[in-house]
């Protein structure tokens, strides 16, 4: 994930209760967050120049903090005030072609044992930076092509996957991996039973036939991020009568898949053409009825900022 292009007017970030330059705001050398890895992140994007499903980003944001044992020195209420105001210092348009992600991260803070100078306790960083339009707009025109990569899941591991952490080396091997031998694909992550988890962008639905009509099919919440776009759209699938089914299922499944979708929160909800070899319908109807759902509940389309 990359911040402002180079050319760009520097973006201002907030650190620890200071507005800083973006490029000065980084967790230092002695911060555990670099030395262990240890970093809860949350990214969200603005819809209309406000921050996008905000509270459930924070809901997620604060709940894996106190799980991995770092505890913010700013509340709720406090983040959520930063992180309008970081909006509105950098002066956030409401036009959909200059939408923003925003990231959030904590950290543990200075380790004692290096002899830094920083206050003690926890770091808390808020940043942000244009949308990359470009990097999605591929997936809306033409759908996105998926790939099975052959880096393994991080599943079973130390920390849970529904947690949103720093430590991605996985998703960076797979994603270097499938730039040199497939470009423009984007990899899906199987277990070592060959079950499909997640990308590192995105989580991966697809619709599949039962005895008793389409079910949308996703990995099971145990092996997959908790992902704040893939709750919204549970929401609207319940609204226009989509059976939801948590179950494991294999890449030859995902193939055979009647359509499937991709949803991320820097892009939303996109259809997939491609899974291998194989192509599926694109868009498929029911993933263009949530889109649409999507769209009623965004107040715009969910492509308004990658046309």
């Amino acid at each position: 994930m990359s911040g402002p292009p180079t050319n760009a007017p520097q973006s201002i970030a907030w650190k620890n209760g200071h507005w800083l330059p973006f490029d000065q705001a980084g967790p230092s050398l002695a911060d555990g967050g670099w030395v262990h890895g240890a970093t809860v992140v949350d990214l969200l994007r603005t819809v209309a120049g406000k921050p996008f499903l905000l509270e459930a980003h924070l809901d997620r944001f604060f709940h894996d903090c106190h799980h991995l044992a770092i505890e913010p020195r700013w509340d709720r209420g406090q983040v959520a005030a930063l992180v309008r105001e970081l909006l509105e210092r950098n002066q956030v348009s409401d036009h959909p072609h200059r939408a923003w992600c925003v990231v959030t991260l904590a950290t543990p803070g200075p380790l004692a044992h290096y002899g830094s100078r920083e206050p003690a306790g926890s770091t808390l960083i808020i940043h942000g930076f244009p949308l990359p339009r470009m990097r999605y707009a591929g997936w809306f025109a033409e759908g996105a092509r998926l790939i099975p990569s052959t880096i393994p899941a991080a599943y079973p591991g130390p920390v849970g996957c529904r947690i949103k952490h720093r430590s991605r080396l996985h998703w960076w091997l797979a994603g270097q991996q499938t730039a040199r031998e497939s470009p423009g694909a984007l990899p899906v992550l199987l277990t070592a039973q060959g079950e499909v988890t997640e990308t590192s962008v995105a989580h991966v639905a697809c619709i599949n036939s039962r005895s008793r009509g389409d079910v949308l099919v996703l990995p099971p919440e145990d092996m997959v991020l908790q992902g704040v776009s893939l709750g919204l759209v549970l929401k609207l699938a319940e609204k226009i009568g989509l059976p939801v089914e948590r179950a494991p299922f294999g890449w030859r499944d995902l193939q055979g898949a009647k359509e499937a979708f991709l949803t991320g929160s820097a892009f939303g909800l996109c259809g997939v053409s491609q899974v291998g070899h194989t192509h599926l319908p694109f868009p498929g109807p029911w993933t263009g009825r949530l889109q649409a759902a999507w769209a009623d509940f965004a107040g715009e389309p969910v492509d308004a900022s990658f046309r």
